[in-house]
Formats: structure tokens, C-alpha cells, sequence
């Protein structure tokens, strides 16, 4: 028992559910939670996109034009359960939170892995810096490097960079988010746009140890922490592509539905832990 790795004491240590607050052994969500946060298996959801079809089998959030992004995984819905524990990593920075947040990331990948190739690599989308200095962190570079240390893949953390702030997409539109994100990332590999090694010492636990490697051919997987419109992940997968990806797809904690399509509409646990 004195000599478990540090991974199976955090299986073995009681703790309360960062869900419902309930005392359990081990560390993360207990089973109810979990429970409730899984999708419905028979609700058939956009291929491309992952929001539940509508009642004629089309997907309410799909544009006419196919998005630049090959296929969306998420986690759970951002709805109920799901959006209270969003809120409280991001807004109430419970960067404990990171760890089970990525282990139902990484439940959801490996659920739709069949039948699709794996990423070379894994970037984060980087947050804004007025973000950053509020939280002390980065939402989805901790999940990004967390998930790819547990799937064994290459986490790139500088893979994408701002290369401008843009506009803070709350309170706009699909239309103005589309068109507030244009031109607002970069990738590494864009024409007149490189992104220099950082050196080896600033490098990040988890990150590429050659990021000046080019990513023409390569299948990147996007982490964020919630999809709403797309409009982020269209940006950012433009540039990867842009920059000579050939595939990219979206893995969020979260995907915000329409209303009526969670399972639960919308109730969320009523409280939220500090």
C-alpha cells in the first residue's frame, strides 16, 4: 500500500464529488454524477458538428458551408451538471477541476475512436490574455496536456497563438461571432507567420520538444472548453489548415445545445462548491 504510484492513491484517498459534494473513495466525480453527465446513446447527434438533430433528422447549428473542422467530440453537454462544473473551473478556478474534466474528455475520445485516425498532435485554443491574468491559467491547456499524457499523444501548447485579442463573443450573434473571429489566430507553419522554438528551458511539461516541426500532413485535435456557435474552433481550425493540416477536429469539455435538447432541461444541481 506505501509504495502505490501516485495515480493509484488518488484512486484510493477519499474525497468529496467536485459534483454533488458527496464523500466517496478516490478522487473525481462519483458514479451518479458521472452518470448523469453521459450522453444518451439513442439521441443521434451531427457527425460533424456533434449537436443533437432536430426532429427531421437536420442539424440546427450547421451552416450551409461545411466548417473548416472535421469532426467535434464532447464530453458532455453544457447544460445542468456539465455547465456547473464548467463555471466552476473556469469562473470560480477550481484548476482541480482539470484532472476529471479531462478523464471525461477522454472517455468521449476513446468512445468515438472506431472507424477514426488518431492526431499527430494536440493544441489547446489560447485564451486571451486579459483571461489568463485573471485566472492564473489556461482552461484548456490543462485539459490538453492532461488528456494527451493519458492517450500517449503529443500535446503542442504554443500550436496556435492569437494574433490578435478579438472581440469578447458573449453577447453576439452567430453571424458577428463567425465574423469577430476572422484573421484572429494563427498556426504554426502559415505562410509568413512562424512561431519560433521557445527555448528548452520555458518549455511546458507535455508540450512538443520540437515545435518548430511543420505541420503540413499532420491530424491536429483542437481541445476548448466549450463549443457554442463553432465560431472559435472555425478560426483556429482554418489556420491549422492554412498552415498544411490535413485534418482537425474539435475536443470540448462542453457543447451547448439548443434548448429542449439536454436531458435535463438545463437544471443544474443547485449549488455551487467553492
Amino acid at each position: 500500500m506505501l509504495h502505490l504510484p501516485i495515480g493509484r492513491w488518488r484512486d484510493w484517498i477519499p474525497a468529496d464529488c467536485p459534483g454533488c459534494g458527496r464523500r466517496q473513495g478516490g478522487q473525481g466525480l462519483c458514479a451518479a454524477c458521472l452518470a448523469s453527465l453521459r450522453p444518451d446513446p439513442a439521441r443521434p447527434c451531427c457527425g460533424r458538428c456533434a449537436h443533437p438533430l432536430d426532429e427531421v433528422g437536420g442539424c440546427p447549428d450547421c451552416g450551409p458551408e461545411p466548417p473548416a473542422y472535421d469532426r467535434v467530440v464532447a464530453a458532455f453537454d453544457y447544460a445542468g451538471l456539465g455547465r456547473d462544473l464548467i463555471r466552476d473551473y473556469k469562473i470560480r478556478r477550481r484548476l482541480s477541476l482539470a484532472r476529471p474534466l479531462a478523464d471525461l474528455l477522454v472517455r468521449a475520445v476513446l468512445a468515438g475512436e472506431a472507424g477514426n485516425p488518431r492526431p499527430d498532435w494536440v493544441v489547446p485554443v489560447p485564451a486571451r490574455r486579459e483571461s489568463l491574468r485573471r485566472r492564473g491559467f489556461s482552461p484548456p491547456a490543462e485539459v490538453a496536456r492532461l488528456l494527451a499524457r493519458r492517450l500517449g499523444l503529443r500535446c503542442h501548447l504554443d500550436g496556435v497563438r492569437r494574433m490578435r485579442e478579438g472581440e469578447r463573443q458573449a453577447a453576439l450573434d452567430r453571424a458577428l461571432r463567425l465574423r469577430a473571429q476572422v484573421g484572429v489566430f494563427t498556426a504554426f507553419g502559415a505562410a509568413g507567420r512562424p512561431h519560433p522554438a521557445p527555448p528548452a528551458h520555458r518549455a511546458l511539461p507535455g508540450s512538443a520538444a520540437d515545435s518548430a516541426r511543420p505541420l503540413s500532413g499532420r491530424r491536429i485535435a483542437v481541445v476548448d472548453d466549450v463549443l457554442t456557435t463553432g465560431a472559435t474552433l472555425q478560426a483556429v481550425a482554418s489556420a491549422l489548415k492554412e498552415a498544411g493540416a490535413v485534418r482537425v477536429e474539435g475536443w470540448v469539455l462542453a457543447r451547448a445545445v439548443s434548448p429542449g435538447s439536454g436531458r435535463d432541461g438545463g437544471r443544474g444541481r443547485g449549488r455551487v462548491l467553492q
